[in-house]
């Protein structure tokens, strides 16, 4: 589905289910299709909501370069055109970074939050390595960069036993539109930056997740995010690196569910 935005601007979504809203959004370079083993498991219980991030998938791409607040405001526009006052947000990556600071900015819309495989407060030699993936993005091209991306991203075991699923994520990759990729990966490579002093304002109770083996999302961001923000909780996924959602996803499912239902429980009790 598609509905328009400001600026005659569309935004690509679906949903599926009744009850509680709760809205996915992916990470930079991918779509809204990383999440079908989440719709399929919450759906029975929730209104699950996945949508195209700006410059990604079937949504605009308009010309760069994009900020972090263009992000924000493409999702308060799904909120208003899905009629929502309010939703649980579950955000992957870079998404992870579009969900914290919409939180910030419209902390009376957001129930919870699920920050997954996210980063913050970069080292320096984080911040150089991002930077330099952007610099070869900008000389060689988008391609430049997947083969090493789902080497990062994958275990070689589950690569070797699912290669469709692995294939899917490099075709999504190879799709992308270059400039607005580029535009996308610039705010992904420098927004934990002027977020993390900010992440004491999020009040909703938050979850923070991550795999153990990840090296771009470690489990020392986590914990660093844990520490800013006030009602948070840290899960570490052993042996996973950063494909979260489609690597460990039968066990991620049972957490969101555990967690959707303890907040809903606190919410019934107010």
């Amino acid at each position: 589905m598609k509905h328009p935005l400001i600026d005659n601007q569309s935004i690509h979504y679906i949903e599926k289910g009744q009850g509680a809203p709760i809205i996915f959004i992916h990470g930079v370079g991918l779509d809204l299709n990383i999440w079908s083993n989440q719709v399929q498991a919450l759906s029975s219980e929730y209104r699950v909501i996945c949508y195209d991030m700006l410059g990604h998938g079937k949504s605009a791409c308009p010309p760069g370069p994009y900020t972090l607040e263009q992000f924000v405001k493409q999702l308060d526009e799904l909120f208003s055109n899905l009629s929502l006052s309010q939703a649980h947000l579950v955000g992957f990556s870079m998404g992870g970074l579009v969900a914290q600071a919409y939180a910030i900015r419209y902390p009376e819309k957001v129930c919870s939050l699920t920050i997954m495989s996210s980063v913050a407060k970069r080292s320096e030699g984080q911040r150089q390595g991002v930077l330099a993936r952007v610099k070869e993005v900008e000389k060689q091209g988008h391609k430049a960069t997947i083969t090493a991306a789902i080497q990062r991203w994958f275990n070689k075991p589950f690569m070797e036993k699912h290669p469709e699923v692995v294939a899917q994520i490099q075709q999504r990759l190879e799709n992308n539109q270059p400039n607005a990729y580029l535009s996308a990966y610039r705010v992904f490579a420098t927004a934990d930056e002027e977020l993390y002093e900010q992440l004491a304002q999020i009040q909703c109770p938050t979850l923070i997740v991550t795999g153990e083996l990840d090296q771009g999302s470690t489990s020392e961001m986590a914990e660093l995010m844990a520490k800013q923000i006030p009602h948070s909780e840290v899960v570490i996924f052993p042996g996973i690196k950063h494909m979260l959602p489609i690597e460990a996803a039968e066990s991620l499912n049972q957490l969101l569910l555990s967690q959707l239902e303890k907040y809903n429980k606190k919410e019934m009790t107010k």
